[in-house]
């Protein structure tokens, strides 16, 4: 094997280098506006005990959902544990130290995206 077939499928060990590697990229500027108020009511209503991270029951706007069909509550239930899985990512980079990076800016705007076109199809189905 040559040097340069080492080099393309050896293991890179150095740690230093592999954090570096591994972080989301930094943006220069700062979140949309609108993208950093969402980003910090999901982690007020977090810190709060309003959402639960691991109770997807605790995303869903109770006086809607009991108006929704067995079928209907079903989805939004299965919709919420994919949301919270979203908010669980978001809250991961947030703690890391990663406010204003692409990566969480993506999730904050699918995170938005999702949930409003949700609410499109059933009403204020979420209390974020």
């Amino acid at each position: 094997m040559s040097d340069e077939e080492d080099q393309q499928t050896g293991v890179h060990k150095d740690e230093e280098t592999q954090q570096i590697l591994n972080a989301p990229m930094a943006k220069e500027d700062s979140l949309h506006s609108e993208d950093e108020e969402f980003l910090k009511l999901l982690i007020r209503m977090i810190d709060e005990g309003k959402i639960g991270l691991h109770q997807p029951s605790s995303l869903i706007n109770r006086e809607v959902y009991d108006k929704l069909d067995e079928q209907t509550q079903g989805k939004v239930d299965m919709e919420a544990m994919n949301l919270l899985n979203a908010i669980r990512n978001i809250k991961n980079l947030h703690d890391s130290g990663f406010h204003n990076t692409y990566q969480i800016e993506n999730m904050v705007e699918t995170l938005k995206a999702t949930k409003e076109r949700l609410e499109q199809e059933g009403g204020d189905l979420f209390i974020i």
